[in-house]
């Protein structure tokens, strides 16, 4: 027996708004999440830490992001988006400041971007219920897919932002810069919601959903909804996603530098590369997916399929071309995107009828981020034992295990997945 629910949504004529304001204060968190990883081979070289150390940093933010994301991600079906996201700003900003006035203490620095990763965590589930359940039906899929494009704009602008002072200032001047931008980012958000809120309790629209007979059977653990819907095993293909979307980025500059001796300043400018194309494969993805793809894993199995032959030549390639390591390596991070878009944005919208966009997003996010952990320190200790080539070998090996992932939940999500 199908049941129906009901929920009331923000009026069309704010739809918009509702969702630039939300992907701009997530914008402005990522200055504060990847402000590290952008000035990590200037702190190698400025201060004599190793890279092992170095990576631990990270290691130990994205250990404590994700254990926490799953948390948020609970709290996200209950608690108004606002105060998550506002908290999740807030505590970052202030961290980002301590940061930049540690005085390059090794486990002061740790310290603080380890509860980093805890105010960090309160953005992405609660931003993705916004649009799951926030943002009316008509604006709903356009709003969970151009979400995607927050990463590599915030990517591009931190990575500039990092350029230009590592250039003339230095790696503590990027974090004090980022708190500010957040600081004021959550003032701006903080206003814009009580907004947006106030209109959809007096305006909003009413949204009728009758759910599906899959749907009902979901009714339970969120164990059990991953298992009726295909999604268990997509769990450890997010692992792998994040340790490749995350690993690449955050190591491109030290990689650049030690491979082809660029200097850290240019080896980051150089480095904006990969979000630049990024961006332009989200909105490739998105035309991709609205034309071809009428199943998420099956769509996330072919973008796999393109980053691992990218990495596979990469690795017979070696590092005696600068160009070519440079190409493959854009090409391989912009399908990435492509698989990202489906995963982490795309496949959450299915949820919202039953309420649990926020949980699954929360599972899936810090499943990525997992595979963030291991990329910043197990990235740093393949290299430095064995050398770039092998660390190539490493993130080939996860890209094949998120393409045989997404194989296996093909048939099963097709039968759950609604049309939207």
């Amino acid at each position: 027996m199908s049941q129906t629910r009901t929920r009331r949504v923000c009026p069309p004529r704010y739809a918009t708004q509702l969702f630039c304001v939300t992907a701009g204060a997530y914008i402005a968190s990522l200055f504060g999440r990847l402000s590290y990883a952008a000035v990590m081979a200037d702190l190698i070289a400025a201060e004599g830490l190793n890279k092992s150390d170095a990576g631990l940093i990270g290691t130990v933010f994205f250990v404590i992001y994700g254990v926490f994301q799953l948390f948020s991600g609970f709290l996200g079906d209950k608690i108004p988006p606002k105060k998550l996201i506002f908290t999740g700003v807030i505590g970052s900003a202030v961290l980002n400041l301590g940061m930049g006035l540690s005085g390059a203490s090794y486990p002061v620095m740790l310290v603080l971007w380890a509860l980093n990763g805890v105010f960090q965590s309160f953005l992405w589930s609660p931003a993705a219920r916004v649009f799951s359940e926030m943002i009316p039906p008509t604006h709903r899929k356009r709003a969970c897919a151009n979400g995607a494009a927050t990463y590599p704009i915030a990517t591009i602008l931190t990575y500039l932002f990092a350029s230009i002072l590592l250039k003339f200032t230095g790696w503590r001047m990027d974090f004090l810069l980022s708190a500010l931008i957040m600081l004021i980012a959550a003032a701006v958000f903080w206003r814009a919601m009580t907004f947006f809120e106030q209109q959809t309790a007096q305006n909003g629209e009413i949204e009728q959903i009758t759910l599906t007979a899959a749907e009902n059977a979901t009714q339970g653990s969120l164990l059990r909804i991953l298992i009726v819907s295909g999604t268990l095993l997509t769990v450890l293909g997010a692992i792998s996603l994040g340790l490749l979307r995350d690993g690449l980025q955050s190591w491109m500059p030290t990689y650049l530098d030690e491979c082809f001796s660029l200097g850290a300043s240019l080896s980051v400018a150089l480095s904006i590369v990969l979000p630049v194309f990024n961006l332009l494969g989200v909105y490739l993805s998105k035309w991709i997916a609205n034309r071809f793809v009428h199943n998420e894993l099956a769509g996330t199995a072919g973008f796999m399929a393109i980053a691992a032959g990218a990495l596979a030549v990469l690795c017979l390639t070696g590092t005696s071309h600068a160009a070519v390591s440079l190409t493959l390596m854009t090409l391989s991070s912009t399908a990435l995107v492509g698989a990202n878009l489906m995963i982490i944005n795309l496949m959450p919208i299915h949820f919202g009828a039953i309420g649990r966009a926020s949980s699954v997003t929360g599972i899936f996010n810090s499943a990525c981020y997992l595979g963030s952990a291991l990329s910043s320190y197990g990235i740093g200790f393949v290299s430095e034992r064995w050398g770039w080539t092998a660390a190539m070998v490493f993130l080939l090996c996860f890209a094949v295990l998120t393409l045989l992932t997404s194989l296996a939940g093909v048939r099963r999500w097709a039968r759950y997945r609604r049309p939207i």
